[in-house]
């Protein structure tokens, strides 16, 4: 009877010791196949943000030696980008690849990406954002429960319409323009004389459709992306915003992950948003040469008025942004 009961205390603290050593340090082969983070975005899987989000995916794996994988929900398989934010915050979703202006809903600071024409050329704004500017960005959004990754591009943004030919900002007067859920985007299409629409990306195609709008205010390759050329025709290259794209994780899960894995994850989003930037502009300009191939009417307008139209946007914005985050931009792209 010793003998047994001594034979069992044995073989509980081998159990024991073993399950203290898959949990503890880094993570082992064992536990760690057990975990698998999901990331949602809005766009399908074959874009660019779609290849992005795959190299992510494959870095992740990598580096971890598969201990860490990442499955993808591309085309707004689990919502919009304010629901996905809203989801990571909760941490119902892991990560999430959103436009910048779109967490500025919870980090106004983020807006700062978005203002029209702030950025001298597209290159030097990915400097920047690449930059302490940046670092100091994605630090923040850490009060808000998320843990921002790395930055990303989608580039500039023009206007998809099923009415008029637009040469001048006063050509927009009255028209229903659908923007994404942001005071910024709604005070730019305004000082156009246009009406903002803030609407959820799924049912742009079905507005247009329907003229419940009467264009969209998005990024060339976006618009390909959802066939939106099938129901708008006009489109006015005006470039007044620059997209950047914002990859969030989970502050809590991130914190929960081993220092091999966080790293991994970090530098998987980096190279995802690298791998964004660098066929961003081809994909907008490949877009705008697809679109006027299949009917749609191109006019690239004069963006000086524009530009000009837009100050008082600019000028609103830096107040919620913050004079010296300005200043930092502005210093930066000397």
């Amino acid at each position: 009877m010793r003998m047994t009961k001594w034979l069992g205390a044995l073989a509980l603290t081998a159990t024991m010791l073993s399950g203290a050593a898959l949990s503890g340090g880094a993570l082992s082969t064992a536990h760690a196949q057990e975990i698998k983070l999901r990331i949602g975005h809005v766009q399908s899987i074959t874009t660019p943000t779609g290849q992005a989000s795959t190299l992510l995916g494959t870095t992740v794996k990598d580096q971890t030696k598969g201990a860490v994988t990442v499955d993808i929900f591309p085309g707004a398989q689990l919502g919009g980008e304010l629901e996905m934010l809203s989801q990571v915050r909760l941490g119902s979703l892991d990560m999430a690849m959103l436009g910048s202006g779109i967490v500025a809903a919870i980090e106004p600071s983020f807006s700062l990406t978005e203002l029209p024409y702030i950025w001298k050329d597209g290159p030097t704004g990915w400097k920047v954002l690449n930059g302490p500017v940046g670092e100091k960005m994605l630090a923040s959004l850490e009060a808000k429960g998320m843990k921002g990754l790395a930055f990303g591009i989608w580039g500039d943004r023009g206007i998809l319409l099923n009415g008029p030919k637009i040469e001048k900002p006063e050509d927009l007067k009255g028209l229903k323009i659908r923007v994404i859920e942001n005071p910024l985007y709604v005070r730019t299409v305004r000082a156009y004389g246009a009406n903002a629409v803030p609407m959820a990306w799924p049912e742009v195609y079905t507005g247009l459709q329907q003229k419940t709008i009467d264009g969209v205010e998005t990024n060339y390759h976006g618009m390909d992306d959802s066939k939106l050329y099938e129901v708008g025709k006009e489109l006015a290259v005006v470039n007044h915003i620059y997209t950047a794209t914002v990859y969030v994780m989970n502050l809590k899960k991130f914190n929960a992950m081993t220092p091999d894995a966080q790293k991994a994850i970090v530098a998987g989003a980096k190279a995802a948003g690298a791998l964004l930037n660098q066929k961003s502009a081809d994909a907008n300009a490949d877009a705008i040469a697809k679109m006027e191939k299949s009917g749609v009417h191109i006019s690239r307008p004069d963006l000086a008025a524009f530009r000009a139209a837009t100050k008082p946007v600019r000028d609103y914005f830096t107040t919620i942004v913050g004079p010296e985050l300005m200043q930092e931009v502005e210093e930066a792209q000397k």
